[in-house]
């Protein structure tokens, strides 16, 4: 009789613990499949859109960091220029310090975008 008791729990005890292994229901939702193109890293160069898409957009990355190195040199050749940039630096860092990080920001933008 304990034998049958034990045999008897332990079945429903791997019966039970066997579903936690199952996977789960599928509902009746149906999944539309979207149409697009993927992009495949390596394969991609071979493919003359996503070539063109590259080098434009490299070449938009380079033009704004000679755009950006300009200013720099300006900037180191112009006194004025250069006190209003560090007066804009010290405004920054002081309100990094007090902890007004959106307005730092923003001063941040002013400084390297050119803007007033």
């Amino acid at each position: 009789m304990r034998v049958l008791l034990l045999s008897t729990f332990l079945f429903f005890t791997i019966v039970a613990t066997a579903n936690a292994f199952a996977p789960a229901p599928n509902s009746n939702v149906a999944v539309v499949a979207k149409q697009s193109s993927l992009n495949m890293g390596f394969f991609d160069m071979f493919n003359s859109e996503e070539r063109e898409k590259k080098a434009a957009a490299k070449e938009r990355e380079v033009k704004e960091q000679m755009r950006l190195q300009q200013e720099i040199m300006e900037r180191r050749n112009n006194p004025e220029k250069m006190e209003e940039y560090e007066a804009r630096v010290r405004v920054r860092r002081k309100l990094r310090m007090a902890g007004k990080d959106e307005a730092a920001e923003i001063v941040n933008d002013q400084i390297y975008d050119g803007t007033e």
